[in-house]
């Protein structure tokens, strides 16, 4: 119970990221984590487990026609553009992600002046933090629990070939008017890039809206139940 409660502790510490400098402190919402063993935990309907480095969550296929903005929202998302619907909340998967230690990277999202206006100039981010912000995506499904990567399920509608393999950035969402803008959003992995989702695609053609759809030939049906696995990126 020790441990637990100081698990508890540090979760409620990290629970947001990297304030804006004008934005105030928030008071953040005790998570409800649930001990199931030395290495397992539930966060919400998040599931960390600190033996496998694995964070899982439950989804369901929700587009596989039209564009694609979003990979998974929940219900508050833009679920007309996402390819998943869950039902978690994404400060519980904020608090999984930091336990697991999985960086923030802002290093996708140009500087704006005090007028916001455009800069030219992006965020300095350390190679280490970068490294560590980044991770690997895999989507598991069927009573033979079929594993892919995310990027088999997503395709180029241009080229007509697979999103190119490679890892998915924490860029963490931020803090706005003391709230957690990824929870009031709904939405928790955008291939196009959104400063409110928690995680981006860092790849080529991240800033293209009308370039990413549905991989049918590799994805489940719409409506089936997915499971989606978070991992530390191994390169």
């Amino acid at each position: 119970m020790h441990h637990l409660a100081t698990l508890t502790f540090l979760a409620i510490a990290l629970v947001a990221p990297t304030l804006q400098a004008q934005d105030p402190a928030p008071e953040p919402p005790k998570p409800a984590i649930k001990k199931i063993n030395d290495a397992e935990y539930k966060i919400g309907k998040v599931h960390l487990n600190k033996a496998t480095r694995e964070i899982s969550f439950g989804a369901g296929v929700n587009l596989t026609e039209g564009l694609l903005e979003f990979i998974i929202v929940n219900q508050k998302g833009k679920i007309h553009e996402s390819l998943f619907i869950s039902d978690i909340s994404p400060l519980n998967l904020n608090i999984a992600l930091k336990l697991l230690g999985i960086k923030e990277s802002p290093e996708l999202f140009e500087i704006v002046d005090e007028d916001y206006r455009p800069t030219g100039q992006y965020p300095e981010v350390a190679p280490k933090t970068k490294a560590a912000a980044r991770m690997d995506i895999f989507v598991e499904w069927g009573k033979d629990k079929k594993r892919v990567t995310l990027n088999d399920l997503i395709l180029n509608n241009v080229t007509e070939k697979t999103m190119d393999p490679g890892p998915w950035l924490n860029t963490g969402s931020y803090i706005h008017e003391g709230k957690f803008k990824a929870e009031v959003t709904g939405d928790l992995i955008a291939v196009f890039t959104s400063q409110p989702a928690m995680i981006n695609y860092p790849g080529k053609d991240r800033e293209n809206d009308d370039i990413w759809i549905t991989n049918t030939k590799r994805a489940p049906k719409e409506g089936t139940v997915v499971k989606i696995i978070i991992k530390p990126h191994q390169p």
